[in-house]
């Protein structure tokens, strides 16, 4: 679990960055941050929304990310898929808590065909597959709107 300055810190730069598109084409209206979480020893996608709440990217929350429009640091527009990096083994599905979704493991983010190449190569360290552990950087990721299934 990431320690409460943390989620802090990248909530505030989050609101920071919402406060300043607000009065921009396209205003948004809603954002999260994706970064590096250390989850009983293990790196995971960690999301901290405007609102402070901080949990683990399950694969239903990335879905209802991957529904609309998204732009990485308001920006450059982008789609996210999930990527399975791992075999999937029946025995070890069973091992996982069942009362939790799946967790993102890798996340494709591609960048919009008709982004200008100027655009493009500011971000190009964040384009192709990522897993937590490749994340350059934190991910601020903002829509015109909340996407179902996030908190507020």
């Amino acid at each position: 679990m990431p320690s409460p300055l943390v989620v802090e810190a990248l909530r505030e730069q989050l609101v920071r960055v919402l406060d300043w598109y607000r009065l921009q084409r396209p205003a948004f209206g809603w954002g999260v941050v994706l970064h590096q979480r250390n989850e009983r020893g293990k790196l995971r996608f960690g999301a901290v929304t405007p609102s402070g709440e901080s949990m683990l990217l399950s694969q239903p929350l990335l879905a209802g990310l991957a529904e609309g429009p998204c732009w990485l640091d308001g920006v450059v527009r982008v789609r996210l898929t999930c990527r399975q990096v791992t075999e999937c083994h029946p025995w070890l599905d069973a091992l996982e808590r069942p009362d939790r979704p799946p967790l993102v493991e890798a996340l494709a983010v591609c960048f919009d065909p008709n982004a200008s190449q100027a655009e493009c190569e500011r971000f190009q360290a964040m384009a192709g597959t990522l897993t937590p552990p490749t994340l350059a950087s934190e991910l601020f990721l903002l829509t015109k709107k909340r996407p179902s299934g996030w908190p507020i």
